[in-house]
């Protein structure tokens, strides 16, 4: 975030209470992009811009019920914004270039509150229907139709205090939790670096696609898999058959050790986490 930026209350702080939030800063980015990208379009001359609204207007449904989910004043006042702009330039209120001058500015106050952009690019390993099928997904927790795992907040302070207590060391510097589909659940430890919502979408990929390659072989699926770095490591471990855990840890630590270290706590963590309903 800029640092004239930065006395600005993060709008996500918090989001992890409640699992459909995890990868809601993509969204916003998308939607900010794809603003920008409207924008563009409609100076080039007119045009059909229908579905452009029609997708923006979803990911502000989505966006709203963070907001509310969250009781960010703030945000919901400025995705207000944005939906009058939006209906009222739909229904011929307000002129073309009023609208691309009024909303270019809106986009910007949003940005400003945005954050850094999330680290996806095109060798991150995310599926290129990743922003719809995740606006799917929560439309479908708005409505009460998803059978996807809601993760309480005193849940996540009771796994967050067993993680740091049994398994962060000085030479394990973050483990996180996340779920099959890239969600990220639980991140605790001191890598404050780590962009931790690109990493958990790109584990969970990533064991999907070794998933794959298990199967090619004669097997279900590889329940643990390891990556050395020059510094650090990874150990990707199964949790049951919905959750992963992510360690990362220096090198001066053996991976025997890591091994038997998360295989203690894992059988806990099965028990904490919760199953997917229906």
């Amino acid at each position: 975030m800029p640092s004239a930026d930065r006395e600005i209350k993060d709008i996500f702080q918090g989001a992890d209470r409640i699992e459909i939030l995890g990868k809601l800063p993509f969204i916003l980015w998308e939607y900010i992009n794809q603003g920008r990208r409207l924008i563009q379009e409609m100076g080039s001359g007119p045009g059909d811009f229908s579905s452009s609204f029609q997708s923006m207007e979803r990911m502000l449904g989505v966006l709203g019920t963070a907001a509310d989910h969250l009781g960010n004043e703030e945000l919901k006042g400025r995705l207000a914004g944005h939906t009058r702009i939006i209906t009222s330039y739909r229904n011929g209120d307000i002129p073309h270039g009023d609208f691309s001058q009024s909303f270019s500015s809106e986009l910007a106050s949003l940005e400003k509150v945005a954050g850094n952009p999330p680290n996806v690019t095109a060798d991150s390993l995310l599926p290129e229907d990743f922003v719809e099928r995740e606006l799917q997904r929560v439309e479908k927790v708005k409505t009460g139709r998803s059978a996807d795992v809601v993760v309480s907040g005193d849940m996540l302070d009771d796994i967050r205090g067993f993680l740091t207590e049994k398994v962060l060391t000085e030479e394990i510097s973050s483990i996180l939790i996340i779920d099959n589909a890239g969600t990220l659940i639980v991140n605790v430890g001191n890598k404050v670096d780590l962009d931790a919502i690109s990493l958990a979408a790109v584990a969970a990929a990533n064991f999907a696609a070794t998933e794959k390659i298990a199967r090619l072989i004669g097997e279900r699926d590889f329940v643990l898999l390891f990556y050395k770095g020059r510094n650090e490591s990874f150990h990707f471990r199964r949790l049951g058959t919905e959750y992963i855990i992510v360690t990362i840890f220096n090198n001066s630590l053996s991976l025997g050790l890591i091994r038997l270290k998360v295989a203690e706590v894992a059988q806990t963590l099965e028990r904490k986490l919760p199953k997917r309903e229906g």
